[in-house]
């Protein structure tokens, strides 16, 4: 469930000031050996804390070290400007200068239950194995603490029945484009190794936490359900349409109707556009991928150069022979340049789109950007036929 938590290299790469401040915050005075090594003296300090002083500290740590990772730097941007107001308004823009786990760090130390907050919005948004419905029309949604309550149970009876445990969370959160509801439950028991005080080897039975999470987006009815078993997904799908939008039958499976249309990239007028607010530089057709007409041949596939545009790249076809039929496209690959905070590589988003509705989008934030615009350009058919425009959404209750 989270980063390897490895406290060596977590201490030696959080610099002294931000390391003093943090131990001020907190009330922990480390007794460092000048002895040692200047980069690995924290690191010795805090294993000489008691256990329970030190596991309670690292049961925080844990979630401040999920987040020192470069995908995470939008999330953490997104909360200095929440969190550093006022006089501190200066260390947002300091912050981009420093390194992903200095900034995270003193975020902690700032508002450790907001960044508690962002890292559970980043965590499902990180999440694998999602699986796409759409809603039949706009809808309120109902989020309600009586809600959450049913949907416990409800769920608590699922994991019964296929030998998870008794043990069972909901948690909900509301963010300015969705609602998200996270289930985490005991699972199977499962062998865990462990030595016992003669050094034999011995097996420990344990049920392991699992999280499994429901994201709805009201602006276009879509529900995204994260949980790599299908039976875990199709329950929670069910009980969210019948508890939360009080429809049974409400969501359909958007994996089983065509998505990807290609035919809007063979008109002559087509252009990749965009809006500022997107912070996108530029979008390109970076490789083709067709069926052949000719009988020797299956399939071609063609990279692009860089700074081509749809036109050169329909003209470089015609000079081999070749035309955008996009009747024979079986995918492409968009690559999708952002101007924003990141540097080299990390400004690119490479995203392909097969038929019939295979993709390699994700749910993090630069995702549903490029979600949307797959939408307005009209290459993403899947949509459905009432208005896109977001219906509104009941508070949820934290309760």
């Amino acid at each position: 469930m989270h980063r390897p938590w490895n406290p060596k290299s977590f201490f030696r790469k959080i610099s002294p000031d931000v390391m003093a401040a943090y131990e001020a915050a907190f009330g922990i005075g480390l007794q460092r050996d000048e002895a040692r090594p200047k980069h690995e003296r924290t690191y010795f300090s805090w294993k000489a804390l008691p256990d329970g002083v030190r596991h309670k500290l690292e049961a925080r740590l844990l979630l401040v070290n999920d987040l020192c990772s470069e995908p995470a730097r939008p999330y953490l941007l997104r909360l200095a400007g929440q969190v550093w107001t006022g006089d501190n308004a200066h260390l947002i823009e300091e912050s981009r200068e420093w390194s992903i786990n200095d900034l995270a760090m003193r975020l902690f130390i700032t508002d450790a239950d907001e960044l508690v907050r962002c890292h559970r919005h980043y965590a499902v948004d990180m999440m694998d194995h999602f699986r796409e419905y759409r809603g039949k029309h706009p809808i309120q949604l109902q989020a309600t603490p009586e809600a959450k309550a049913k949907m416990k149970e409800e769920m608590k009876e699922h994991f019964r029945e296929r030998a998870g445990g008794a043990r069972c969370a909901v948690e909900d959160f509301e963010a300015e484009d969705k609602f998200a509801l996270t289930i985490v439950h005991q699972d199977e028991m499962t062998p865990v190794d462990n030595i016992d005080e003669h050094d034999n080897v011995t097996a420990e039975w344990q049920r392991p936490v699992v999280r499994i999470a429901a994201v709805f987006y009201p602006e276009t009815c879509t529900l995204l359900v994260k949980a790599p078993r299908k039976p875990d997904r199709e329950r929670l799908r069910d009980l969210f349409a019948k508890i939360f939008v009080g429809e049974t039958d409400y969501f359909e499976d958007v994996s089983k109707t065509p998505r990807w249309n290609f035919t809007p990239l063979a008109t002559d007028d087509f252009d990749f556009t965009t809006s500022l607010t997107d912070r996108i530089a530029n979008v390109r057709l970076a490789r083709l991928t067709m069926r052949s007409d000719h009988r020797d041949l299956k399939q071609h596939t063609i990279e692009m150069k860089r700074d081509r545009t749809l036109v050169d790249i329909k003209d470089a076809l015609r000079d081999h022979s070749l035309e955008f039929n996009p009747d024979l496209v079986d995918g492409i690959h968009l690559e999708f340049e952002f101007d924003d905070d990141t540097k080299g590589r990390a400004r690119f988003r490479t995203v392909s789109l097969f038929r019939p509705n295979s993709t390699n989008l994700c749910d993090i934030k630069r995702d549903r950007v490029i979600r949307r615009l797959l939408r307005e350009w009209k290459i993403d058919a899947s949509q459905s036929t009432f208005s896109l425009s977001p219906p509104p959404l009941a508070a949820a209750a934290h309760a």
